[in-house]
C-alpha cells in the first residue's frame, strides 16, 4: 500500500496537470472564437459566389455563347479525370482527440479510390506531412506552422497554382480533404471538389433573376472562377482551423475532469490510509496501557 507522502506526491503531479489542461483548454477558447469570427463572416460570402458562378454558368448553358476561358469551359464541359490534385489539411499539433486521426483515415480511404489519378499532392498541418511520409505519398508543397492569419496567403498559393495547372493540362480535377466545423461540439472530416463543379439547374426552386453582366459573360466568368477556387480553399482552411480548436477544447475539458475525478479518488485513498494509520496508533497505544 502506498505511503501518505506517496499519494499526496501524486495528487500534487495530477494537479499540475490538471492546470496545464484547464490553461490550453482556454487558450483554445480564444483561438475558436478567432477562427470562428472569420468562418462566419466567410461562409455568405462564398455561398453569395457561388451562387452567382452558378448563375453565370447557367447562362452559358442555356444560350449559344461558349465561354473562352479554359477554365471557364471545364464548368461546363470537364475532363475526364486522369490527373488530379489533391490539398490534405490537417493541424500541426495534436491534444485534439480524433481530429487528426478521423481526417487521416478519411483520407487513406480516398486515396485508396483515387491514389492512381494524384498527380500532386499538397499537405497542410505537419500531421499531415508525417502521414505523407509514413505512407510514401510523394508531396509537391508542404504548408506547416501556418498561423491564422497567413491561411488566406496559402489558399491564394494553392487556388493559383491549381488554377495554371489545370489551364495546362497537368490536372483535371483539384480535390480538397479537411474536417468539416459544424459546432464546437461537432466536426467531422469531408472531402470537397473545388473544381470542376457539377451546377444543379433547379429553375423551378430558384426564382430567376435577370442579371446585368459587364463588359460580357465570358469576362465575368473568367474573373470570377479563380476567386471561387480561391474561396472554397479558403473556405476548407478556416474550417480546420476552427475544428481543430474545437476538438482541443473538447479534449482538453474531458483531461480536466478527468484529473479531477483521480485527484477525488487519491484524496479518498489518501483518508483511508491515514485512518488506517490512526486506528493502528491507538490500538498500540490502548495495548500498551492494558498490559
Amino acid at each position: 500500500m502506498a505511503s501518505i507522502q506517496d499519494i499526496r506526491r501524486r495528487i500534487r503531479s495530477v494537479k499540475n496537470t490538471q492546470q496545464v489542461t484547464k490553461a490550453m483548454k482556454m487558450i483554445s477558447a480564444v483561438k475558436l472564437r478567432k477562427s470562428q469570427d472569420r468562418l462566419v463572416a466567410l461562409r455568405p460570402y462564398a455561398t453569395k459566389l457561388h451562387e452567382v458562378v452558378e448563375r453565370v454558368v447557367t447562362r452559358f448553358e442555356a444560350g449559344s455563347q461558349v465561354p473562352t476561358s479554359v477554365l471557364a469551359q471545364a464548368f461546363l464541359a470537364p475532363r475526364e479525370e486522369q490527373q488530379i490534385r489533391v490539398v490534405v489539411v490537417a493541424s500541426d499539433k495534436g491534444l485534439c482527440g480524433g481530429f487528426n486521426a478521423n481526417l487521416l483515415k478519411a483520407a487513406d480511404v480516398f486515396y485508396r479510390e483515387k491514389g492512381s489519378l494524384v498527380a500532386h499532392l499538397d499537405v497542410v498541418g505537419k500531421r499531415a506531412s508525417d502521414w505523407a511520409r509514413k505512407h510514401q505519398h510523394p508531396v509537391a508543397a508542404e504548408f506547416v506552422q501556418i498561423g491564422l492569419p497567413d491561411l488566406l496567403k496559402v489558399a491564394q498559393e494553392i487556388a493559383e497554382g491549381a488554377t495554371g495547372q489545370y489551364a495546362r493540362g497537368e490536372i483535371d480535377a483539384l480535390y480538397v480533404v479537411h474536417n468539416y466545423f459544424h459546432s464546437a461540439l461537432s466536426q467531422g472530416p469531408k472531402v470537397i471538389k473545388v473544381f470542376p463543379m457539377a451546377f444543379e439547374a433547379t429553375p423551378e426552386a430558384k426564382p430567376e433573376v435577370s442579371h446585368l453582366l459587364e463588359p460580357d459573360p465570358n469576362s465575368v466568368l473568367e474573373s470570377l472562377l479563380p476567386r471561387f477556387i480561391e474561396s472554397e480553399v479558403y473556405r476548407a482552411l478556416i474550417e480546420s482551423s476552427a475544428s481543430e480548436h474545437a476538438a482541443r477544447m473538447s479534449s482538453m475539458d474531458k483531461a480536466s475532469s478527468n484529473a479531477q475525478e483521480m485527484i477525488d479518488k487519491l484524496t479518498l485513498n489518501m483518508n483511508k490510509v491515514r485512518q488506517a494509520a490512526i486506528t493502528n496508533q491507538i490500538i498500540e497505544i490502548v495495548s500498551g496501557a492494558a498490559s
